[in-house]
């Protein structure tokens, strides 16, 4: 009887058998064009749910911190100066500054306000409006290269599928409702991706280099690359975040740069509420552990990866896929929206357990829904689901089969599962 793709052949029969029938399962109910067309339009429906619900209310979400810090920017103020802030978001909401409610503080970098300043001229249902369709674009265009060029497209309707339970998945939707721009930067990393498998490593580096505008979405991406000898790609991210750090540097100053930190610090989310391990450990043990463990932890993956780099030598894009796992993984500061991200790792998880790369997907909408609306001290559900996307890219990507199936292996799978009924 063979092991389950899903686990590793170490567990016990039990739970091989288990995984077996679960997978043979999973694979046969989302083989079918009937089924996985709901699929992808429940998850269309819940993001322009979400969107529509930030469309109504744009003032209250973090469209307003973005409105803020163009506007102060705009207006050549102190950019990261609460004050400053303070009253910008005043007359953006149109109370006098006595009565201002809590300060929702602009805390991205000084390119995103810049980004945000031509919205200033509309209303605000009109900018949030343009958002939304820039972030459709953006996604759409991601879809369609993670379909025809990071092979989905040979696994047929499951691969539909996954694309669906990704790139628009629940904890994406919040994109759309906070006015995030995480939907706006999965294609910077598709297309990075897609890049890497030209190849084009310089300018596949230029294109990753934009996601350091979220930087803890690839902060372990570099060091990753740079231990298989990836130079070129680190080269290309190099000279994007040396532009970046300069525009930045120009906007604000260098005394800017050092208010953002401390704005950060400040007024910055509890680490306890972000995604990933430190977020955990920061729930228990405090802010100063959950940095500690973000930094014992990204050493840790650094470790492993140099330890079994000959394995990964001449496959950049399965080190990225790592890389964007651990980077969401062990960061201390991410949250659901970021985990649009996670497109691309299991898309690369699917040219080899398209089985696995599914249940991973199914398993981060179903933490998400519990951490949202049963838990309420921390989002460590997604945590949980970080860890096996984690988990099962380093069992499947550093075994000895072929770094990618065939473009027939699909369907085969597919078929195959169709025609049994254990899958064990």
């Amino acid at each position: 009887m063979q092991a389950s793709r899903l686990d590793p052949p170490s567990l016990p029969l039990g739970l091989r058998r288990l995984a077996g029938s679960f997978e043979s399962g999973l694979l046969r109910a989302l083989s079918r064009w009937s089924n996985v067309l709901i699929v992808i339009a429940a998850m269309v429906a819940v993001s322009m749910a979400f969107g529509l619900h930030g469309l109504l209310t744009p003032l209250r979400t973090d469209y307003v911190a973005m409105l803020t810090g163009a506007q102060v920017l705009g207006h050549g103020g102190c950019l990261y100066c609460v004050g400053a802030q303070a009253r910008a978001q005043a007359v953006l909401l149109g109370v006098a500054p006595a009565t201002h409610p809590a300060l929702d503080p602009f805390l991205e970098t000084p390119i995103v306000a810049l980004a945000y300043r031509p919205l200033l001229g509309l209303a605000p249902s009109a900018g949030f409006a343009v958002f939304l369709a820039l972030s459709a674009v953006c996604v759409v265009a991601a879809a369609v290269l993670v379909w025809r060029r990071l092979g989905l497209a040979a696994q047929g309707p499951a691969g539909a599928a996954l694309l669906a339970l990704t790139l628009i998945s629940l904890p994406a939707a919040w994109n759309y409702q906070l006015g995030q721009v995480d939907g706006l930067l999965v294609l910077a990393l598709v297309g990075g991706a897609v890049l890497l498998t030209a190849p084009r490593r310089v300018a596949a580096g230029l294109v990753l280099s934009a996601l350091l505008l979220k930087p803890q979405t690839v902060w372990l991406v570099p060091l990753a690359l740079l231990l298989i000898g990836e130079w070129r790609v680190v080269a290309g991210m190099a000279i994007g975040g040396v532009c970046l750090a300069g525009a930045s540097v120009w906007l604000v100053g260098t005394a800017g740069i050092g208010q953002w930190l401390t704005l950060l610090a400040g007024r910055g989310p509890a680490l306890s509420t972000s995604d990933g391990i430190p977020g955990a450990i920061a729930s228990l043990g405090g802010n100063g552990a959950g940095f500690v463990a973000a930094a014992v932890l990204g050493v840790v993956a650094c470790g492993w990866l140099w330890w079994r780099r000959r394995s990964f030598t001449s496959r950049p894009l399965d080190v990225l896929a790592l890389g964007v796992a651990c980077s969401l993984l062990f960061a201390p500061h991410v949250y659901g929206y970021d985990l649009i991200m996670v497109t691309v790792p299991l898309a690369v998880l699917a040219r080899r357990a398209l089985p696995a790369a599914l249940a991973a997907a199914l398993l981060l909408n179903a933490t998400y829904l519990v951490d949202t609306y049963f838990i309420w001290e921390g989002p460590h559900l997604e945590a949980l689901a970080l860890c096996v996307i984690v988990a099962l890219l380093a069992v499947h990507l550093t075994d000895r089969s072929p770094a990618e199936r065939s473009p027939g292996a699909g369907r085969a799978q597919t078929a195959a599962a169709s025609s049994t009924t254990t899958g064990a």
